[in-house]
């Protein structure tokens, strides 16, 4: 009678398990709008980045703000307390839609539709949906980097 039960109850825990979902991989380099890049995601904390990612491999102070960069392998992010930006600039990163730095432009934007604003700039030229954009290199049309954030600041006095 006891074994039975032991077996019974084995068959339960291994059905229960079954059952259960895996937790979501965050290593996948994947680039969410609005929400992360790869296992970095916005609202993260800075601690939690650096305890993350490891000592950054370069880290700018930004003007006007009590903000910083920091230069990680394939990524820039930005953050004060909490990460508030990031940008991939290395073609491992790529969107569900399978845009990524080196990406061509009409790809992308043919992707994503039309943006919520255009910026063109000496060199790039910037196409931005409001929680992602592709910073496109002028002399080649291919994707140089991706940033992310809740909401770019691109639009922002731009037509």
């Amino acid at each position: 009678m006891n074994v039975a039960r032991r077996v019974f109850s084995a068959g339960i825990f291994l059905a229960l398990g079954a059952c259960a979902s895996a937790p979501p991989d965050l290593r996948d380099n994947q680039i969410v709008p609005g929400q992360r890049v790869s296992n970095v995601e916005l609202g993260m904390s800075l601690s939690s980045l650096l305890s993350l990612q490891g000592k950054p491999s370069r880290t700018i102070p930004i003007a006007h703000t009590n903000a910083t960069s920091y230069t990680f392998d394939g990524l820039t992010v930005a953050a004060d307390d909490k990460v508030y930006w990031i940008i991939a600039h290395d073609p491992r990163f790529f969107t569900d839609r399978g845009v990524s730095m080196g990406s061509e432009q009409i790809f992308a934007r043919g992707t994503y539709g039309k943006p919520k604003c255009v910026v063109t700039r000496a060199s790039v030229t910037v196409y931005d949906y409001g929680n992602i954009y592709f910073e496109v290199d002028n002399a080649t049309g291919k994707v140089g980097q991706i940033g992310i954030q809740r909401s770019t600041q691109t639009c922002d006095g731009a037509s």
